[in-house]
């Protein structure tokens, strides 16, 4: 696979830009010169593979020759709504929750919450998308939403959705309840160090959660919400867990 460099900026009349960290990466760590060619991607699913015209100090000026990008998405929406883990754990977990195909991930406050990310970090994770991205060969960003309460994410944060899956230790697997809407999509429910609450669980269940165990050990915030995306997904691809 080519290089490849995020580039949001419309492409026009078949030419492109990159500049800002892109373009110095480019040019300064890559050494690109013209005629070389790398692969460009939009972050909304689309990828072009570009031709180097100009070198600048902090841009690079290409030409569009072939637009047409690889659909690497699942069946429907997956989104991953999760307490932050302490430190740069959370780093970690945004970006395998990127190169899972994590459509969206939300970041929780709840009772028990212990951490409630800055904007400044917010923006520093979301390069760590883009990076991400680039590393796995996916052309459309996963949606970081700023910090949401709990109560406010349960009135409809996941309207539309298909399947409501809640990590629970005491909850029913997976393959034992109905199975998941992945046409519609699936949301899955992360806690915080030390769990949901009693009444967050009662609360989350009303609004149509299913409590899901994810095996006989308890597992850390980032442990939990990729073996709950990884469980989803295996379905999804298998047909297991599809609706017909």
């Amino acid at each position: 696979m080519a290089d490849r460099f995020y580039c949001p900026k419309p492409w026009l009349d078949g030419q492109a830009r990159l500049d800002g960290d892109e373009a110095r990466h480019l040019s300064r760590v890559r050494r690109v010169q013209i005629g070389d060619r790398v692969t460009l991607f939009d972050g909304q699913g689309g990828a072009a593979i570009a031709e180097v015209a100009e070198v600048g100090r902090d841009r690079v000026d290409l030409r569009i020759i072939e637009v047409g990008g690889l659909d690497r998405s699942h069946s429907g929406p997956l989104v991953l709504a999760t307490a932050v883990p302490k430190g740069d754990r959370f780093d970690w977990l945004v970006e395998k929750a990127t190169e899972l195909g994590v459509t969206r991930l939300v970041p929780l406050i709840t009772e028990r919450s212990a951490v409630d990310p800055r904007s400044s970090k917010l923006d520093r994770l979301r390069r760590v998308v883009i990076e991400a991205s680039k590393q796995s060969g996916r052309d459309r960003l996963m949606d970081l939403d700023p910090p949401t309460p709990l109560a406010t994410w349960l009135r409809g944060g996941a309207g539309g959705l298909g399947s409501l899956v809640l990590a629970h230790p005491s909850g029913s697997r997976l393959a034992d309840g109905p199975r998941l809407d992945m046409g519609r999509g699936v949301a899955v429910m992360i806690g915080p160090e030390g769990g949901f609450t009693d009444a967050e669980v009662e609360e989350a269940t009303r609004a149509g959660y299913r409590p899901v165990g994810l095996g006989p050990t308890i597992l850390r915030v980032e442990t939990a919400a990729l073996t709950a995306c990884v469980t989803v997904l295996t379905w999804s691809e298998t047909g297991k867990g599809a609706t017909s």
